[in-house]
């Protein structure tokens, strides 16, 4: 997976939204033993818990859809992992075909330790 910065946040990390065409063609142009099997992105808590139009959702789909473009490939070819447990559901109705719900499953991070 190819990380994708779509808040623009600096606790975030992955690439620029602007620069994930180019990163991507020369990856597969020039590391023929890596397979970026798709994108994914961390969105911010801001736009997981709007009810609005999520942002960093939209901007990964428009990324996918922009490399497809210039790559002649499918959509299908380029998995999206976005969602996390508190967004999951919307995640996947924006496309994302891989969500992390491991908060859901074993609980809170203690960031303490």
């Amino acid at each position: 997976m190819l990380q994708v910065n779509t808040s623009g946040e600096n606790s975030k990390s992955g690439i620029e939204t602007p620069d994930c065409v180019e990163l991507f063609e020369k990856i597969k142009n020039e590391c023929p033993q890596l397979e970026i099997v798709g994108l994914m992105t961390i969105g911010s808590p801001d736009a997981s818990h709007s009810e609005e139009e999520n942002h960093d959702f939209v901007c990964l789909v428009n990324c996918r859809k922009q490399i497809c473009e210039k790559l002649g490939l499918t959509t299908d070819q380029l998995e999206l992992s976005m969602g996390m447990s508190s967004d999951f559901l919307k995640a996947i109705e924006y496309g994302s075909t891989n969500v992390r719900v491991g908060s859901s499953i074993f609980g809170a991070r203690n960031y303490s330790k």
